[in-house]
């Protein structure tokens, strides 16, 4: 009789653990933010050929999808803005088009603090900025947002150093001196936007991430190595639409996430590539929550995420994507 009645504290004892724990689970869930998010146009590569973009639609022999017989692509290059509380976000910062226009041929670019203006929002509030990787048309703005802590991975550094040392003439990092570097492993860091990323770290504005890492409650960066650079990162945001998952290049295209196919390959491992999209899948419960740096399909139907849009700065456009409890509607 006292061993089962020791036994019924015991499981009482447990049970009672267990209700705490779940109480004091939901009260710290609770606390979590919900974000509100926007997507801007940073600026726009038109005329890109579709092949060197997303391989799959265009050489897969039997493609019967439709878009494998279009010859060139617009490409948007977004910029994430993500409110949570009185914390102000950035997912990526676009580029700034005086440096490099004469090489991409872009249009309907704006700088990050006019765009920024037209929702609302002033660039000296940002307060962090977590750039997908460090190529020059994502992470070419970040010395206009003067207040923001930059977070970048460490390998993402460690990348940047061996492709400006590596001793080989074909292992090139900077694909706007005369050659550039084309398709190989490290080009894509430029020396005015790899002068806007140390310009933090020297600065003392930048936390170097090894891996995962919670930067606000619920909002966490996931690293994706190789999954388009050494170095490239994911963030989670919550919101009232469920979680979104933004990924840079190493997303790239929605319907590569929704059709499980390489895109955007010029220093991708196809694998680590899709164990990103399975990242965002396994925390979104699908891919419709995943955001995309460089959809042709952005502020479209068709990208359902980004269907609430309109038209901004220099014809760039804009999307509301989520809003949090109380907070109004920037939409024009």
């Amino acid at each position: 009789m006292r061993k089962r009645a020791s036994r019924i504290r015991s499981f009482a004892l447990t049970a009672g653990i267990a209700a705490l724990a779940g109480l004091f689970g939901s009260a710290a869930q609770a606390q979590q933010p919900v974000c509100s998010v926007w997507l801007i146009e940073s600026s726009r590569f038109m005329n890109v050929p579709f092949g060197a973009f997303m391989p799959d639609r265009t050489f897969v022999p039997g493609s019967t999808k439709p878009e494998s017989n279009i010859a060139s692509v617009d490409l948007p290059v977004n910029v994430g803005v993500i409110k949570c509380g009185t914390e102000l976000i950035l997912y990526d910062t676009g580029w700034k088009q005086q440096d490099y226009l004469k090489m991409t041929g872009s249009a309907h670019w704006a700088p990050i603090a006019d765009q920024l203006k037209a929702l609302g929002f002033n660039a000296a509030d940002v307060t962090k900025v977590v750039i997908g990787h460090a190529h020059w048309d994502h992470a070419g703005q970040l010395s206009d947002l003067p207040n923001a802590v930059l977070y970048v991975q460490r390998e993402e550094l460690k990348a940047i150093e061996w492709a400006l040392n590596y001793p080989e003439p074909h292992i090139r990092a900077i694909n706007s001196d005369p050659g550039g570097c084309n398709r190989t492993p490290a080009c894509g860091y430029m020396p005015l936007t790899m002068e806007e990323v140390y310009g933090k770290v020297l600065k003392g504005k930048a936390v170097v991430v090894d891996g995962e890492a919670e930067i606000l409650p619920g909002v966490r960066i996931h690293p994706a190595f190789r999954a388009h650079t050494a170095g490239s990162q994911l963030l989670e945001v919550p919101t009232s639409i469920g979680k979104l998952v933004f990924g840079s290049d190493a997303f790239s295209s929605y319907e590569g996430i929704r059709d499980w196919m390489t895109a955007n390959v010029q220093q991708t491992d196809t694998v680590q590539q899709f164990l990103a999209y399975e990242k965002c899948y396994k925390i979104t419960g699908g891919y419709n929550n995943c955001v995309a740096a460089h959809e042709p399909l952005s502020y479209t139907d068709k990208y359902p995420l980004t269907k609430n849009s309109w038209v901004a700065l220099n014809g760039g456009r804009m999307a509301e994507i989520a809003l949090a409890p109380g907070e109004k509607s920037r939409k024009p």
